[in-house]
Parts: structure tokens; sequence; C-alpha cells
């Protein structure tokens, strides 16, 4: 391609307080890691008197079969038994006989042992074990939940925030486009595009507005042929500046990337390579590398900057 970038705006100085959300801490989320952690340590200990949560051995006697049973084990609380009868056993004694009216059934049930899970306090050990790098102790721990959460709002809602700061980006900088090269853009898209239409035995050029709906938000080849062909302008200048980062961090993007994005692409959609690479031709495969690298520059500096100083 000939066009070329004169010069360019930094993505990162683009100011996007206007986006900036409060985080909150969701705390259901947060605190099934910290359970899970718990659990994994958890121990049983002997109890004499059965409790929600207890794991029970009883025997039970009763004219309906269904209740009459030995050494049958149960989690009380957890209802995979009989939700009623494991919270009418709640109470009763080591050793001793219970006679429990359930909806009617007289079941006598012995208690043969009881065991009581032991929740422990979290340490720095438990974390430790964990093996994670860089997390050592509970307070990196809990950070790393905190930093992990916002990622996930950040990539969730930071769409607007990343198109905002392209758009500012691509407003300021100065590029030599060359009609060639936009035209070039929108053929590459196009011609991937006809391939999978082809595979699903559709000819694009004539697909109806029936054969669009479901599939592409168009109702006609012309419609989506417009619409391509507006995008690619951006997607030139993505390109562009993509190359640029690209070079700077001594990343390209070679053949060998290409066949392993095709093995992948194999995978996924459940593709030959034949057709995987008719539909991604290693030159739109070089274009979108850049492209992305580009775009994922700008979505990390919405993620780490989207939520605002806390005071």
């Amino acid at each position: 391609m000939k066009s070329k970038v004169l010069s360019f705006a930094e993505y990162d100085q683009v100011d996007i307080s206007m986006y900036k959300k409060v985080f909150k801490l969701d705390e259901k989320a947060y605190k099934k890691e910290m359970d899970f952690i718990k659990n994994k340590n958890s121990t049983w200990e002997e109890a004499g008197e059965v409790t929600d949560g207890a794991l029970i051995v009883c025997d039970m006697e009763s004219a309906n079969p269904f209740f009459s049973r030995e050494d049958l084990k149960i989690m009380v609380g957890q209802g995979f038994f009989h939700k009623k009868l494991e919270a009418m056993c709640v109470g009763l004694k080591k050793g001793t006989a219970g006679v429990l009216d359930v909806d009617g059934e007289r079941v006598t049930v012995t208690v043969r042992s009881i065991q009581q899970k032991k929740i422990p306090v979290i340490t720095d050990g438990m974390i430790e074990a964990l093996g994670i790098e860089g997390v050592s102790n509970v307070e990196q721990y809990e950070a790393r939940l905190i930093r992990e959460q916002k990622k996930k709002i950040a990539e969730n809602e930071g769409y607007e925030a990343v198109q905002y700061v392209m758009d500012k980006v691509f407003e300021a900088s100065t590029f030599d486009l060359k009609k060639a090269d936009w035209k070039e853009m929108t053929d590459h898209e196009i011609k991937r595009l006809k391939e999978i239409s082809r595979e699903q035995g559709l000819n694009l050029e004539t697909m109806t507005p029936e054969e669009f709906e479901g599939k592409m938000p168009f109702s006609s080849y012309h419609e989506l042929f417009a619409s391509v062909q507006n995008d690619s302008w951006d997607r030139l200048c993505g390109y562009l500046l993509g190359r640029e980062y690209a070079e700077k961090d001594g990343v390209g993007y070679t053949m060998e990337q290409y066949r392993d994005d095709m093995e992948e692409y194999v995978k996924f959609w459940h593709e030959t390579k034949e057709n995987a690479e008719k539909i991604n031709t290693y030159e739109y495969s070089e274009i979108m590398f850049y492209v992305n690298y580009y775009y994922n520059k700008v979505k990390e500096y919405v993620t780490e900057n989207f939520f605002k100083e806390e005071k």
C-alpha cells in the first residue's frame, strides 16, 4: 500500500473523562471467589448434634420403602434426599433415634455419625498455594479480584469510549491516503463476504432482503457494499496506525502466524483448511492483524482508565 501516516495523535492523550464510571464491587461475585478458597481449605469435624450443612450417616425405618434405608448419607439442607426430612433432622443427637412425621409418613431416624464442615479464615499461605504469579497474600488476591471485575466491566461497557478515542485520533492525525488503497480495503472485505455466502449456497450480489435477514443487517448488496466502503476508510487509517505501533514494538505478521490463525479458524468454525484460506487470504489476515493491533492498544488504554479515581 502506498498510503502513509504523516503525523498522528497519541491515543493515550485523548480525554475520556466523560465516559468514566464509578466502580461498584459485585459483592456476590467477590464472595463466590473467596468462598471457593475457604471451601478448598475446609475440614470436617465430628459433631454431636445435627445442624444445617452437616454431613450425617443415618438409618431409617418406615412403612414407606423410600424412607426405609441403612447407612444413608445426607448433606443436611441441600435437599438432595428430601428437603423437609432434612430440615426435621436438625437438632437430632448422635446415636439417638428420632421419630419424624414427614407428610403423614412415620419415619424413625437413627443418626450414626455427624460431621460438620469447618470453614477457615483465609491465610496468606492459602493464597500462595494457588500459584498465581505476583499474588502471594490475601491483600494481593483481593486487589486482583477487584482488577478483574474492573477489566470485565470496562471491556463490556467501554466500546463507545474506544470508538471515541479512535475517532479523535483519526481527526487529529494527518494521512496521505490513496484511493487505490481504500478500494483494496473494500475489495478484501467484499471478497471475504462473497466466499462466506458461497459456502452457504448464496450469491452475495443477488441476495434478496429475505436472504439477508438474520445474516447481515442489510436488505441489498448495494447497501452492504456502501457500508463496507464507508468502514474501509477508517479501517485503512487503523491499519496504518497499527503498522506504526507494531513496528515500534518490533512486531510483525508472518506466514507462520497466518498458518496458526487458519488452524484456529478451522477448529472454531469447523471449516476445511482450503475454505478457511479462501475466506481469509493472507493479505486480508495481515491487514486485520494491524487493524486489531491498533484497536487493542486503544482498548487497553480505555480499560485501564475507565473508572474514576476514588477519593
